[in-house]
């Protein structure tokens, strides 16, 4: 029943191309058109823990609605660990990639209906060193373009920012020697990047894992192997659209337990956020996340 629901609305003030409040003014006229009680929370910098202290602090919230990007839901499903609540999803980061795998509605006000209207479904849940990740976890390439974005005085809200990284650093990246396992099976390669998710797309529309799905209980494992600086120019645009998967330097892998064993020349990101050197133990929560989506 609705008048027995009480939202804490996390918002990140920090996220997105625009101003937050806009969107936020048009949430809360919502919720209290729908005599829906609710209450804001804030994000902030170097705040773990907090939230959480909340949610224990007052057993009558039911749920969470996230205003902001991969990051600020990042933040949430951790913070979620001991007490886990339906989580809605309202995007205002520049990516929200997040979300594409999960129920794909990216129109604003069909969001906060599903906030208010949706139903109740169950997504597979990352853990990575006791983190956890709703998207994906990626180390070679890409956990470098992470790194280097890390403080840029263009990072908020500029996707054209990231994209220059990405051409720059793709042009100059040496394939790293890489060992891990996957269900207790033992590989070697020398990769470009390794992209370990439950979503299909990072980056703010790379297409990386275009077979994975939220919800099936396993990982899905995609390796770019070593591939020239002049080829990776003119592969790059097929991971806007997953057809990189004919490549012959693509390799895709299922699991549900993954080991990378240490190495210093390599960085990774967990759900976009730089999380530096292996070693990584990463394993699967099948049906850990609760999301609503579309009724």
């Amino acid at each position: 029943m609705i008048e027995k629901r009480k939202i804490l609305l996390v918002i990140n003030p920090r996220a997105g191309r625009s101003s937050y409040e806009a969107r936020l003014e048009y949430i809360e006229k919502k919720f209290r058109d729908s005599s829906l009680k609710f209450e804001r929370f804030f994000t902030q910098k170097d705040g773990a823990g907090i939230l959480a202290r909340k949610i224990q602090a007052d057993p009558q919230f039911s749920e969470l609605v996230v205003l902001g990007g991969d990051g600020t839901l990042n933040y949430a499903v951790n913070e979620l660990l001991s007490k886990p609540l339906p989580i809605s999803i309202v995007s205002n980061g520049t990516g929200n990639d997040s979300v594409k795998s999960l129920h794909g509605e990216m129109n604003f006000e069909n969001q906060v209906e599903i906030a208010i209207r949706g139903k109740l479904s169950r997504f597979d849940l990352g853990i990575c060193n006791g983190k956890a990740f709703i998207n994906g976890f990626g180390i070679g390439f890409d956990g470098q373009v992470v790194k280097e974005m890390i403080g840029r005085i263009n990072k908020r809200g500029s996707h054209l920012d990231y994209l220059m990284t990405v051409l720059r650093i793709v042009a100059g990246f040496k394939e790293k020697s890489l060992r891990f396992t996957i269900d207790g099976k033992a590989f070697k390669r020398t990769i470009l990047l390794m992209t370990i998710s439950n979503g299909t797309t990072f980056g703010g529309g790379f297409v990386i894992n275009p077979f994975a799905k939220a919800n099936d209980g396993l990982f899905d494992v995609c390796i770019l192997n070593e591939i020239s600086p002049l080829k990776r120019f003119w592969h790059l645009p097929k991971l806007k659209t997953g057809a990189h998967q004919k490549l012959k330097e693509s390799e895709f892998l299922q699991g549900k337990r993954i080991h990378i064993e240490a190495s210093d020349q390599l960085v990774a990101h967990l759900d976009g956020e730089f999380i530096g050197h292996p070693p990584f133990d990463i394993s699967i929560v099948p049906e850990g996340l609760i999301i609503k989506t579309p009724s």
